[in-house]
């Protein structure tokens, strides 16, 4: 196979740094009924992967910094492939946290599987890691449902995508147009370095990957009673979580923002069925100095149907359409600049991973959770994933700041979040 990439996948290629590697990650956890074999699991998952043509292909660079994906001739599924037992949350946590801070070998088809187990209640975990040059959020989801037990066969999105042509089209006028009002608006929302903001930060200290569960029966509540989508009142805990995180930090004053890059993906409107990346962004502002919560949820809601009702092909937020632009050899040599330029721009990404609503098993062992776990760019302290299966709500944190480290803090300030906007009590779970 060969498919050229995009400047926006080569641009994440060239961003790629030890400190703050570039690929997407999810931890699914798992319910057996039998007795787990760590080494069938991880069988089960060579033998699938192999079967993914976009799984043996690794990225080689051309003379003029492009880059095609090649089919590997020493691809092993096995060097991919990885077993670890664990007992314990905590360590849990503390693997995951390690195994996301470890950079992929680009030399190589770019992911990596970990089966862990010695999960509290016998159950087991996958964690996957992808990188972003490979796919967005959606493509993820895609090839991860590959797999899944049989039931994946018949998810549409799961078809192998159409390679991308060498030379695209050349742009329309009104094409030029949208991109050179894409570049003003980033130019005019850049801003100048803040010097000791909490979401801000020039820390080495390693980061840590915090999982919560929230039940989505509250968030529909919240919804019907107040308005929006399930994505504005998750927009809405997210803010709430980091206005109690800096109003420790005494930063978080009446007109306290956080300015959050939220992705959108652009496949489901165009049916771009590409490989790579086919994504664009919102900038919003998270009211983090708003004390009353649902003052919070109907700014975030207004500031989302603005967004929609402009689009996502406009505006500072569809920045990845603007690197899409950019030829791949100035992304080659901008790379080391650009890649510490998003404080500039955005203090925290907040993604959200669309996921199927059918029941998903791996070697019939039910898909209990799964959490996705956004990278971070360097300079910003926290990075929020949420993902929405069944009945559930997964909501993950990237982050350095210690505090926000506690798995128990993240499940306390969001069942007081939850409680505060449905004025009602909530439970929130998390692994164990």
């Amino acid at each position: 196979m060969t498919d050229h990439l995009s400047p926006l996948d080569v641009a994440f290629l060239a961003m790629e740094g030890n400190s703050n590697p570039l690929h997407l990650g999810a931890v699914a956890t798992f319910t057996p009924t039998n007795l787990v074999h760590p080494a069938r699991i991880a069988a089960v998952l060579c033998e699938r992967a192999a079967e993914v043509p976009r799984l043996r292909a690794r990225a080689r660079t051309g003379l003029l910094g492009g880059a095609r994906w090649v089919e590997d001739p020493g691809f092993a599924a096995e060097d991919h492939v990885f077993t670890h037992h664990v007992r314990g949350r905590d360590r849990f946590a503390t693997l995951i946290s390690h195994l996301m801070a470890q950079p992929l070998d680009l030399a190589r088809p770019p992911w990596e599987l970990h089966v862990v187990t010695g999960l509290a209640g016998g159950r087991f975990a996958v964690f996957a890691k992808l990188h972003h040059s490979l796919c967005d959020g959606m493509k993820a989801v895609g090839l991860g449902l590959r797999l899944f037990d049989a039931s994946r066969l018949s998810i549409p999105d799961a078809a192998e995508p159409a390679p991308r042509p060498l030379f695209p089209s050349l742009p329309s006028l009104r094409g030029i147009r949208d991109t050179l009002d894409i570049a003003s608006a980033v130019l005019q929302n850049t801003r100048p370095p803040t010097l000791n903001s909490p979401v801000l930060t020039s820390s080495t200290r390693p980061r840590r990957v915090v999982m919560s569960r929230v039940d989505l029966a509250d968030v529909h509540r919240i919804r019907r009673a107040h308005g929006g989508t399930v994505n504005d009142v998750l927009l809405a805990l997210v803010t709430g979580a980091l206005r109690h995180w800096l109003t420790a930090h005494d930063a978080a004053g009446p007109t306290a923002a956080v300015r959050a890059l939220i992705p959108v993906n652009q496949r489901t409107r165009s049916g771009d069925g590409a490989a790579g990346n086919s994504i664009s962004g919102f900038l919003v502002s998270l009211p983090v100095g708003e004390p009353d919560p649902l003052e919070r949820l109907r700014s975030v809601r207004t500031q989302m149907e603005s967004a929609k009702a402009a689009g996502p092909d406009r505006g500072a937020g569809a920045l990845p359409l603007l690197a899409d632009k950019v030829p791949a050899l100035l992304h080659r040599l901008a790379a080391p600049v650009a890649a510490r330029c998003a404080p500039l721009l955005f203090d925290t990404l907040v993604t959200s991973v669309p996921l199927p609503s059918v029941p998903l098993s791996l070697d019939g062992a039910a898909l209990a959770e799964m959490y996705p776990v956004a990278p971070v760019a360097p300079g910003h302290a926290v990075g929020v994933a949420l993902s929405v299966y069944r009945s559930s709500v997964h909501v993950c944190l990237h982050t350095n700041q210690s505090w926000m480290s506690d798995p128990q803090w993240l499940d306390g300030v969001l069942r007081r979040e939850l409680a505060a906007l449905s004025g009602t009590r909530s439970l929130v779970g998390s692994v164990r």
